[in-house]
């Protein structure tokens, strides 16, 4: 029987809700709608990690953020690689497309893949941001017509590829590769800065686009406040980052389909984490923010050979991807990886799924923050108040505002075990000495700090 090739598309910051299957107000998603009609989608998919650093080794190593010495530094070479047994024992070529400076060589995610490419712009900053007052300047349409006058755009640079140059960088390698292959593209463009550079033209709007970098890093590092008009447009440009994103990937499932690869190509689509629009006070996503409009992603598998249009509502992981296809692709699942298949969800007994709590924190070197999710509870233990648990009814209070912790001690005792479980598995797995964080060249630290990563 021939193996199925497998496609994971990440898409970073796409928030759960916002997908037209899931009910949102405006139709921005139809492909990935199409998509989801077409196979399997879960309904509760929750991330091991508030942000993209603590949630990727739980979605390509099924391990969480916190343990072989956290996710800050290089992965560890100590985590499983279901990539290296689909690779040598699977005999599936494996490439990745990444658009993230924090997936890239530099932090050691093209460990085991035979083909990497990490995808960078290459753009700067145009030199008048650089001197006193230049970005002031840079905030007003006068100075962008006189640019235009002498043939310049001094848009803010693009931080990450498009998602058009990554389909054009990943579709001929999988037009060319032999099968079965195994491929991870990540598309970046719906994470802030939200904006479509190369749609940025007029000196209106680059002179806004520049406002909105100034204002939304005061917001995030200094508490500025957000006007009812400032959090529409934020809204609006993050809805138009997603629907051009559709539609990339849209263009992606037309190139499977006119190639012949969709037939035997399972494709799973999943977020990292989702987006914060002042639900807590934060835009973005605030790694100390573990509630559900981070935690809860998109996901959604299309398998070849399994019936489409279905519904799973039984909580699940982003943990659980790497076994799944494992299992479809007739792999052995490693002892280390902590997910579970999800095949028996749609093709067994779902019981022997048999998993009741799903695991999302924040990881520092000083700080640890674990909230613990069954379908009923949210449980929210911070190392910097331990004593201060937090407790929700996800089915009575979905907006998890109400403390129950006190009224209900006996969920808390119960749900804290889970906690102990998980830091005993950060002590039994530190290393001797932790990893060193990589040293970055000053691009990367451009790019970061242009994200909202660094100061």
């Amino acid at each position: 029987m021939t193996k199925p090739n497998i496609l994971l598309l990440t898409i970073d910051t796409l928030r759960a809700d916002t997908l037209g299957y899931a009910g949102y107000k405006k139709p921005i998603t139809p492909n990935i709608d199409k998509l989801a009609s077409q196979g399997i989608r879960f309904t509760q998919a929750i991330t091991p990690g508030s942000w993209t650093q603590a949630a990727f080794p739980g979605i390509i190593t099924s391990t969480y953020a916190c343990m072989y010495g956290g996710c800050l530094g290089r992965l560890s070479p100590e985590r499983p690689s279901p990539v290296k047994i689909m690779g040598d024992e699977g005999g599936y070529e494996t490439a990745a497309f990444s658009t993230s400076p924090l997936l890239s060589r530099t932090y050691g995610y093209d460990r085991k893949f035979q083909r990497f490419n990490d995808l960078n712009p290459g753009e700067k900053s145009p030199k008048i941001r650089g001197i006193k007052g230049g970005q002031a300047l840079l905030r007003q349409p006068i100075v962008h017509q006189i640019a235009k006058l002498f043939g310049q755009n001094w848009r803010p640079p693009k931080l990450y590829a498009t998602a058009a140059e990554l389909n054009d960088a990943a579709m001929p390698w999988l037009a060319s590769i032999g099968e079965p292959f195994k491929a991870w593209l990540h598309y970046m463009d719906v994470h802030w800065p939200y904006h479509l550079e190369d749609e940025l033209t007029k000196p209106k709007d680059i002179a806004e686009a520049w406002a909105d970098l100034s204002h939304l890093h005061e917001v995030n590092w200094y508490g500025a406040p957000v006007s009812p008009e400032q959090k529409a447009r934020y809204i609006r440009l993050y809805e138009e980052a997603i629907a051009y994103t559709d539609a990339q990937i849209g263009r992606l499932m037309d190139f499977l389909d006119e190639t012949g690869l969709a037939e035997n190509t399972i494709i799973v689509l999943v977020s990292d984490h989702g987006e914060e629009f002042l639900e807590r006070r934060h835009w973005g996503h605030v790694e100390l923010n573990l509630y559900d409009e981070i935690l809860k992603v998109p996901m959604l598998m299309r398998i070849p050979g399994v019936s489409g249009n279905q519904v799973i509502g039984q909580q699940v992981s982003t943990m659980d991807i790497m076994p799944t296809l494992l299992e479809l692709a007739g792999c052995r699942i490693p002892e280390k990886v902590l997910g579970k298949s999800l095949v028996p969800l749609w093709d067994g007994d779902p019981a022997d799924y048999g998993v009741e709590v799903a695991i999302g924190e924040r990881w520092r070197d000083t700080s640890h923050m674990i909230a613990v999710r069954t379908e009923e509870y949210k449980y929210i233990w911070d190392d910097a108040k331990p004593n201060e648990p937090l407790l929700f009814d996800l089915r009575r209070d979905p907006e998890e505002r109400h403390n129950i912790a006190a009224e209900h001690p006996d969920v808390v005792q119960a749900l804290h075990r889970h906690v102990e479980a998980q830091l005993e598995r950060m002590r039994s797995t530190a290393p001797a000495e932790m990893s060193k964080e990589p040293v970055l060249d000053e691009e990367i630290v451009e790019r970061l700090r242009g994200l909202g990563y660094v100061e």
